[in-house]
């Protein structure tokens, strides 16, 4: 259980998932900066902007893209704010088409904007191929290492994705780390780890505006991307996020940890955020689409 200070805290590597207590998958069955604004209204905010980027992930529709049907996941680190580096752990129990599984921020420097990382069925990636995608995009970027390249519409930044498969039986590490500076800004990577196999896989490197070095409070949201359909028709799926950290200090541990707050859902899907007891740490369970 991750404490509620800013003491090192033990979060069994970003909260293991698992269940009867042990440690391993779960075995039983979530950003668009839109400008400066508060906290509250921050996390909404993203909404319009990422709905531009999954444009990207999108064959050129005839149909019109659904709006509105995502659920959200917001996380409290009790004042902390300001990190170098964020962990989480995500399992994927139900899958969906064209849906979205992710965690994302500000930067302290720039409250509205900032980024997000996280896995997508359904994804185009920049070689033309579709389906498992993971994805890291910062706004505002300025160059990148790895499959990246610019995004436009709310803002404009820079997208790498690669393909991903995505495992129901799997959980995965998500993690945000700062890198380097030089003339042109500030450096972050995005890596993703398969718990299972232990393989940690890069997505990307991302360069700044210099000033945005350090990371503000992350939340989590599930969306789906796909063709308009009625509310009550949103495919479901469910996802689990355990309780964020930030800044590891090495053997499973970290500066600052973090505890549910509370959840927020857009106007046309189902769904629900439910807090659940994985043992060694909690999780919010994000259930999106359905009735």
């Amino acid at each position: 259980m991750v404490a509620h200070d800013h003491r090192r805290v033990r979060t069994a590597d970003a909260g293991v998932v698992g269940v009867n207590r042990g440690v391993g998958t779960i075995n039983n069955g979530m950003a668009r900066p839109r400008g400066r604004r508060s906290r509250a209204r921050g996390v909404l905010g993203f909404v319009a902007a990422v709905c531009a980027v999954l444009m990207l992930s999108t064959a050129p529709a005839q149909a019109a893209q659904h709006q509105d049907a995502n659920e959200y996941a917001i996380w409290n680190f009790h004042g902390a704010n300001g990190f170098w580096n964020i962990d989480q752990r995500v399992q994927i129990t139900q899958k969906a088409n064209h849906s979205y599984w992710a965690m994302m921020w500000d930067f302290t420097a720039t409250p509205g904007n900032g980024g997000y990382m996280g896995l997508q069925t359904d994804g185009t990636r920049f070689n033309h191929t579709t389906g498992d995608t993971a994805i890291f995009s910062l706004w505002n970027a300025n160059a990148g290492r790895g499959s990246c390249r610019p995004f436009g519409g709310e803002g404009t930044g820079l997208s790498c994705r690669l393909a991903y498969a995505i495992d129901r039986q799997t959980d995965y590490r998500l993690r945000v780390w700062r890198l380097n500076a030089d003339a042109g800004g500030q450096w972050w990577g995005a890596w993703i780890r398969n718990m299972k196999t232990g393989v940690d896989t890069s997505i990307g490197s991302l360069r700044v505006p210099r000033n945005q070095t350090l990371l503000g409070v992350p939340s989590n949201f599930s969306e789906y991307f796909g063709t308009a359909v009625a509310c009550a028709k949103v495919p479901q799926s469910v996802a689990y996020f355990t309780q964020p950290a930030a800044n590891a200090q090495g053997n499973g541990t970290y500066r600052y940890g973090s505890t549910y707050e509370r959840s927020t859902r857009g106007r046309c899907t189902g769904g629900n955020v439910r807090l659940v007891d994985l043992g060694h740490t909690k999780a919010a369970k994000v259930t999106l689409g359905g009735r």
